[in-house]
């Protein structure tokens, strides 16, 4: 039997990073383990659920991020309904790896730090991209998908939205999509496991694209901006198939951070 077709699952969400040789002990092997994902997503995660009921900020978001409302009704069509159904299944799917991998439940306090400055690091390609593609593409980017306009001249709904956008863009598209996509051409149509897996990144890529509505507009396709995210896409993608779903969140979080918040204030006190 071939290495492809192995009887154990070769792809679960958040431990892909697992399966490369830099990962195979270190800060690499726990960065990418649920556990660790798990602490590092967790504070942003309750910030984010507590600011869209209003705890924090007292009014709530004033925006729902179109990809959270895309997971509300995935959960829908199974009859189940909540608006922080996505955020529990989150949780659940990772406690649940962490189970199901038998791995220690030590925490190495280091790993989050490293985490949090490889997150930083790895916006880097995403800035160099958005030059090279159209200067003004980062500043696009920083608009999340909603589904109701937001209030983004208040920098902390533009925080709440950053903080969304990285966690439940990087949910739908790639801890929920790339693993279903693989799940679909190597487990049930026979597909090698590196051909499900350059077509999952490249669809997704391409979803990920389709879901900005700025894409496609009444007077046609704006297709600096197609490749734009498509890239962007890909490249989030292979974050999370080399380092994992934590690193992906981080790295996206991170860059709507710069290009909502910090790029915004700048301006501010320039003006």
């Amino acid at each position: 039997m071939s290495k492809d077709r192995s009887t154990q699952p070769s792809v679960l969400p958040t431990q892909t990073g697992n399966k490369l040789p830099l990962a195979q002990g270190g800060y690499f092997m726990y960065s990418a383990q649920p556990l660790h994902i798990l602490l590092f997503v967790l504070p942003v995660l309750i910030v984010y659920e507590l600011g869209s009921t209003g705890i924090i900020g007292g009014g709530g978001v004033s925006a729902k991020l179109e990809a959270q409302d895309m997971l509300v009704r995935f959960f829908n069509l199974f009859g189940v309904l909540g608006l922080h159904l996505p955020a529990i299944a989150l949780v659940v799917i990772l406690l649940v790896q962490h189970l199901l991998s038998k791995a220690s439940w030590k925490i190495q306090p280091a790993v989050l730090l490293a985490m949090i400055a490889e997150s930083a690091f790895l916006t880097v390609p995403l800035i160099v991209l958005g030059v090279l593609v159209e200067p003004l593409v980062p500043m696009m980017m920083s608009q999340p998908e909603i589904v109701s306009s937001p209030a983004l001249n208040d920098t902390l709904q533009r925080i709440f939205l950053a903080i969304g956008a990285g966690l439940y863009e990087e949910m739908l598209f790639r801890l929920v999509l790339i693993a279903l996509l693989h799940f679909i051409f190597v487990d049930a149509l026979g597909f090698k496991h590196k051909t499900g897996i350059i077509i999952a990144v490249v669809l997704s890529s391409l979803a990920f694209a389709w879901h900005h509505n700025e894409v496609v507009s009444p007077t046609g396709i704006n297709w600096r901006l197609a490749i734009f995210y498509t890239l962007a896409g890909a490249y989030f993608a292979m974050l999370f198939i080399a380092r994992g779903f934590g690193i992906a969140v981080g790295a996206h979080l991170m860059y709507d951070l710069l290009v909502l918040v910090v790029m915004p204030w700048i301006q501010g006190q320039e003006s």
